[in-house]
């Protein structure tokens, strides 16, 4: 099918996006939202549903689809000024405005023909997947596992013998696991000059899974790298790499492949593991509940009311589905950060958190967003060591798990570890439009002044006042501008973080600043006799 529009065409069997027939560049995701959108047409599309359909349950920020739009409109020409094909209705969703013409009768040149026969013989051959399958959507019996080709360097024959050598003797081996389905070398190898995307490789193939790996002579030695991945996430589920003398390869290529497939499988096992748990019916009602209460602190703001309301929620989505363990941890870390920042102060709420916490993790103690709130929630709380260990785990999970890393880096520094600074930044470097920044930013900036770096602290806590809607980074500045000696930008910074929350006490400011800044700024005449 293709959808033609304005001069460009939207192949779905080919996955190219064509400007007057020329194919443009465009991120897989990207693409899907530009599919849904223009054969959705006739109607407005909401935010909830694209979220839903793109990212197919994952739970992911606002920012994230709105980048996504933004990455769409720029790939068609348009912006979000102009809307001449995509427009966005406020508070309902976007539309695809332009007129869409449906054209069935894609031609194949002589390549993609035989490609596209050749993956159909495979088919026939695997009884399953294939580059264009036949039956889209059918239930699968086995998850789908394929090696790539590997990569190697380019200026030897004999490497290149041993990276394909190497790449189908892992196949072989892993074949032999019970459950999973290994996709043969001769429908992989259409990758092996293919610069592609994991989750396209997934969509393309029908793979779950994906291993890929290369192989580099450094040296007179071999430097062989081996990653495993799951196709739907990008993440990295295992990695590993050796260092092969050259002239010991024949002697430890097969003790290599062992070791590869060893620890291959067991991480296969847990992952579709976890994914045969999340596979189980939901109750659509309470997931919707879970993704409002995640969201409400990102809409607004951080008070006693957004997080009683978020609570509220995720209590609810509790109710009509007790083994939602999403629901669960987030409910544990709202009320531990609720509290840490004195925004949740009924009684009861610790034990509340604990319970939630620990009914999370009996639900699923392998996914990594529940290892990350559970673990935020626990070091919030002042179990650092019970925290920070199912932090680190949430983080080998999903290496891209944002708030894990942050809230990592943040219970470091709670206990002192200034290893905790770089965690923080790493956290929000590979989330930089997260809703969760200013929040981030401001407990790395309380951590850079306790380890006296305060021009840091200062430009950190400045950086994060872009969100309107929280008071935490501006009282940090104040702080630290105390520290600093610039009194006059302290006071400027508290009478903002008053603007946001009015009833501003020295109780508020105490959990962000320690007795000593308390006095500097009681010495600036900044004390505010509110409590």
């Amino acid at each position: 099918m293709r959808l033609a529009f304005h001069g460009f065409e939207l192949d779905t069997e080919l996955f190219e996006l064509r400007s007057n027939g020329e194919s443009r560049p465009v991120e897989p995701q990207v693409f899907d939202l530009l599919v849904y959108l223009a054969r959705n047409s006739d109607r407005i599309v909401s935010r909830q549903e694209l979220l839903d359909t793109l990212w197919h349950g994952k739970v992911v920020t606002e920012s994230t689809l709105s980048s996504r739009i933004k990455a769409a409109r720029q790939a068609v020409g348009d912006d979000g000024q102009s809307q001449q094909l995509i427009a966005t209705y406020n508070r309902r969703g976007y539309r695809f405005v332009a007129t869409v013409e449906r054209r069935s009768d894609t031609v194949l040149n002589a390549n993609q023909q035989l490609l596209r026969d050749s993956a159909l013989a495979s088919s026939e051959e695997l009884g399953s997947a294939c580059l264009f399958p036949r039956s889209p959507g059918h239930e699968k019996e086995r998850p789908v596992l394929a090696v790539l080709p590997f990569s190697h360097s380019q200026s030897s024959d004999e490497i290149a013998w041993i990276a394909e050598v190497l790449g189908e003797d892992i196949g072989m081996q892993l074949a032999h696991i019970p459950g999973f389905l290994v996709l043969s070398s001769n429908t992989t190898a259409y990758y092996r000059r293919r610069e592609i995307s994991i989750d396209q490789v997934g969509r393309e193939l029908d793979a779950d899974y994906v291993v890929e790996g290369s192989v580099w002579n450094i040296a007179g030695n071999l430097r062989v790298s081996v990653q495993l991945l799951e196709t739907v996430s990008g993440a990295m589920l295992w990695s590993r790499r050796w260092v092969i003398p050259a002239d010991r390869l024949g002697e430890l290529q097969d003790e290599a492949v062992r070791e590869i497939v060893g620890s291959i499988e067991p991480e296969l096992n847990r992952a579709e593991f976890a994914t045969l748990r999340k596979r189980r019916p939901v109750d659509l009602g309470a997931w919707a509940l879970y993704r409002q209460g995640h969201a409400l602190l990102g809409m607004k703001g951080w008070n006693e009311d957004s997080f009683a309301e978020a609570a509220r929620l995720l209590r609810k989505a509790i109710v009509r589905d007790p083994e939602l363990a999403f629901a669960h941890a987030y409910l544990a870390l709202i009320l531990a950060i609720g509290h840490l920042v004195g925004l949740v102060t009924e009684d009861g709420w610790r034990e509340e958190a604990v319970t939630a916490a620990e009914t999370a993790i009996a639900l699923d103690n392998q996914d990594s967003d529940v290892l990350g709130y559970v673990g935020c929630a626990f070091a919030d709380m002042g179990d650092h060591q019970r925290g920070i260990g199912m932090l680190r785990r949430a983080i080998e999970l999903n290496p891209s798990n944002a708030q894990a890393v942050a809230a990592l880096g943040a219970a470091l520094l709670q206990t002192g570890s200034e290893e905790g600074v770089e965690y923080m930044r790493h956290g929000m470097r590979i989330s930089p439009r997260d809703n969760r920044l200013s929040a981030w930013g401001a407990l790395l900036a309380r951590g850079l002044l306790n380890f006296g770096r305060i021009d840091e602290a200062i430009n950190t806590a400045a950086a994060c006042n872009c969100d309107d809607k929280i008071f935490l980074p501006r009282v940090v500045l104040a702080v630290a501008q105390v520290t600093a000696g610039n009194n006059e930008l302290a006071g400027k910074a508290l009478e903002d973080a008053r603007r946001i929350r009015p009833g501003l006490s020295i109780d508020d400011i105490s959990r962000f600043a320690k007795a000593s800044e308390i006095d500097l700024l009681k010495g600036a005449g900044l004390f505010l006799n509110r409590q």
